[in-house]
């Protein structure tokens, strides 16, 4: 998990918003959007002027959080692999909505959202398509607006995996999280919306969804 630290930044050079606004042409009502999304909600371009004109590149802008606990115990230190045995038993029986309930629980007393994706990349990577979908899924039940950065890396791998058999429900979820909570985010709303396009949603979602695109451009 990465923290933005503009604002410690400033600090250490003395800087206000206002300044920061002169020097870099960004608006001061966009800084204080991306302060209060960590570093969110706006385009890689927009963040790399801020960083420009306080010297520095994109990354100094953001830190890792100290990690001191293994990914699978860092959100509640239980053990979660019973649960997920049970859940797992629900599903073979064909009785998804305990499965699902209980896989999110699962999920959120013994491991970390950042966990479930990381897992997912990596099982990805090595050709386990299914695990990886599994691991994907799994933390798109727990899934928050603070983790939509991190999600973003493990997207393109996750729409790939769910155009295959047009899977498109945990998608939708996500598009409805991120549009209800105004997480202005251009490259996210893109890459959802060209997968509703890709696998043929209703042209009412795909339009809804592109319109929110068009108004972050604008």
């Amino acid at each position: 998990m990465r923290t933005f630290i503009l604002d410690k930044t400033l600090q250490d050079k003395g800087i206000g918003i206002m300044d920061l606004s002169k020097m870099s042409g960004v608006s001061r009502n966009t800084i204080d959007d991306i302060r209060r999304n960590n570093g969110s909600g706006r385009r890689r371009t927009t963040i790399e002027k801020l960083a420009a004109a306080l010297g520095m590149e994109y990354d100094d802008l953001f830190e890792d959080a100290p990690d001191d606990l293994p990914a699978e115990r860092r959100a509640t230190g239980i053990d979660n692999a019973e649960l997920v045995e049970i859940a797992e038993r629900y599903e073979d029986e064909g009785n998804l909505a305990m499965y699902q309930e209980l896989s999110g629980i699962a999920s959120q007393i013994g491991c970390s959202v950042e966990a479930l994706l990381e897992k997912g990349d990596t099982l990805y990577r090595s050709g386990d398509e299914e695990g990886a979908k599994g691991a994907y899924s799994q933390a798109m039940l727990v899934l928050k607006t603070r983790h939509i950065s991190r999600l973003k890396q493990s997207l393109p791998n996750y729409l790939a995996l769910c155009k295959k058999d047009h899977n498109a429900p945990p998608i939708i979820n996500l598009y409805r999280l991120a549009k209800n909570r105004e997480f202005n985010d251009l490259e996210l709303f893109y890459s959802i919306g060209t997968f509703f396009a890709d696998t043929r949603q209703t042209d009412e979602l795909v339009s809804e969804c592109f319109r929110i695109v068009k108004a972050l451009i604008d």
